[in-house]
C-alpha cells in the first residue's frame, strides 16, 4: 500500500473518531489527494456540528495518541494449521504504545488448543493491517467476533476440565474489555451473513466446494458407531465393484436418518468447522461459494433432521471416507505405498466397510492428532 493510501485512510480514521484538529494538520498537505480528502471529512464534520480549531494543533500540543499511527482492530482466520481446527489471529492496540497480537488455535469442538501472545509496534500493527487488506481485497474477519470466539473458547475448554494453555488468562482482561463482556452462548459470524446478504448461492457441486476446502482431510467429528453399523450391514452383500456413487450415496442417506449420534455432530463440530470454511472462502473472495456453505450450516442448525438436509449426505460421505483411510493408514495399509491423490477414494470406503476395518469413533480430548 502507498503511503498516500495509508494517509487516506488515516483521514477516514480521524473522521469517524471526529478528531478535527488531526484533520487540521492534514488540510494543507503536499499530496494533492490527502488535501482534498481532508478538507472533505472537516466538511462533514462542520456540518454536524462538530467544532473544528481555526488552526492546526502545534507538535508540542499534540497528544501522543493522536500522533499514533495504528490500524485500529484488525482479525485474521485460517484453517492451515491442521485438518478441521481453526487458527484465530488477533491484534489489539495497547492505550499507550504497540499492540498486542494473539494467535490461537482452536478445534471444531470450541476447545482451545494453543494460545500465544506477542507484542507489536505501532508500525509493525499498522503494515499488519495494510496487508491482510491487500491480500483479501478489503475483506476482513470482524475484531469484535474474534475475541469473543476466543474468549468462548476459553470458557468451554476450562469448563470441560480440559488444559488451558497458559498465556490466556494473562491476556482475558484485555479481550474482556475489547468485547464488554464475555459471551454467554457461542458467537455466531453474523458479520458474514451481512456481507453475503446480496450473494446468490454458488450452484457448484457442493461436494468439489468441500473438497477445495479440504474437509476430506478432517477426522471424524461425531460418534459414527450406529452409522457404520447400519451401513455395514446394507453393504455387506453388495459388490463393491458395480457399486455407482449414486447407489453408495443412497445407502448413506438410508443408514442416516434418526441417527442421534450424527445429528450432534451436523448441528455441533460439523457446522462449525464449516462455518470457518465460510471465513477462508470469504476471505479468498469465493463469495458464492461462502454463501452456499454458510447455507448449508445454517439449516444444519436448525432442522429437525440435518441429515436431510440437501447437501449433507456429501459431507457425511466425506466424514466416512476419512475414517476409513485413517483405519487403513492405523493398520498398515499405507505400508510401502505412495499415496495416490488421484485415485477412487469410494473404493477405499467400499473395501474398508467389506473388510470391517472401519470403527466408530469421537473426535474428542483423547484423539491422539499433531495440532502443532
Amino acid at each position: 500500500m502507498s503511503e498516500t493510501q495509508a494517509l487516506l485512510d488515516d483521514v477516514k480514521k480521524l473522521q469517524v473518531a471526529q478528531d478535527g484538529a488531526a484533520l487540521k494538520q492534514l488540510e494543507d498537505h503536499a499530496d494533492k489527494k490527502v488535501r482534498k480528502a481532508a478538507r472533505k471529512a472537516i466538511h462533514v464534520l462542520r456540518s454536524k456540528g462538530v467544532e473544528i480549531p481555526e488552526q492546526a494543533r502545534s507538535w508540542n500540543e499534540a497528544s501522543t495518541q493522536s500522533m499514533r499511527s495504528h490500524a485500529g482492530p484488525i482479525a485474521m482466520l485460517d484453517m492451515a494449521a491442521s485438518p478441521g481446527v481453526t487458527r484465530l489471529t488477533l491484534s489489539l492496540p495497547n492505550e499507550e504504545e504497540g499492540a498486542s497480537l494473539f494467535v490461537a488455535v482452536i478445534d471444531s469442538g470450541d476447545r482451545l488448543l494453543n494460545f500465544a501472545a506477542y507484542y507489536q509496534t505501532d508500525g509493525q500493527q499498522s503494515r499488519t493491517g495494510r496487508d491482510w487488506t491487500r491480500d483479501t481485497d478489503g475483506r476482513m474477519i470482524s475484531p469484535e467476533w474474534a475475541a469473543a470466539r476466543l474468549l468462548w473458547a476459553r470458557e468451554f475448554t476450562y469448563r470441560s476440565t480440559f488444559e488451558l494453555p497458559e498465556q490466556i488468562d494473562e491476556h482475558l482482561p484485555t479481550l474482556i474489555k475489547f468485547v464488554g463482556s464475555s459471551p454467554s452462548e457461542r458467537p455466531q459470524p453474523s458479520f458474514l451473513d451481512e456481507a453475503l446478504a446480496s450473494v446468490e448461492p454458488s450452484t457448484e457441486d457442493l461436494n468439489n466446494i468441500l473438497m477445495v476446502s479440504a474437509v476430506h482431510t478432517w477426522p471424524l467429528m461425531f460418534d459414527a458407531n450406529a452409522l457404520f453399523g447400519t451401513l455395514g450391514e446394507r453393504m455387506e452383500a453388495l459388490d463393491a465393484e458395480s457399486i455407482t456413487n449414486e447407489d453408495r450415496l443412497a445407502h448413506i442417506i438410508e443408514s442416516s436418518k434418526d441417527d442421534e449420534g450424527l445429528r450432534a455432530g451436523l448441528r455441533g463440530s460439523l457446522a462449525n468447522a464449516l462455518d470457518d470454511v465460510v471465513a477462508v472462502l470469504f476471505l479468498d473472495g469465493s463469495l458464492a461459494d461462502a454463501r452456499r456453505v454458510r447455507d448449508l450450516t445454517t439449516a444444519m442448525r436448525t432442522s429437525e433432521a440435518p441429515e436431510a438436509v440437501e447437501g449433507v449426505v456429501n459431507l457425511i460421505q466425506l466424514q466416512l471416507t476419512s475414517a476409513a483411510m485413517q483405519q487403513l493408514r492405523q493398520q498398515g495399509g499405507q505400508h510401502d505405498h505412495d499415496h495416490d491423490h488421484d485415485h477412487d477414494h469410494d473404493l477405499d470406503l467400499d473395501h474398508a466397510h467389506h473388510q470391517g476395518q472401519v470403527h466408530g469413533h469421537v473426535h474428542d480430548e483423547n484423539c491422539n492428532h499433531d495440532h502443532d
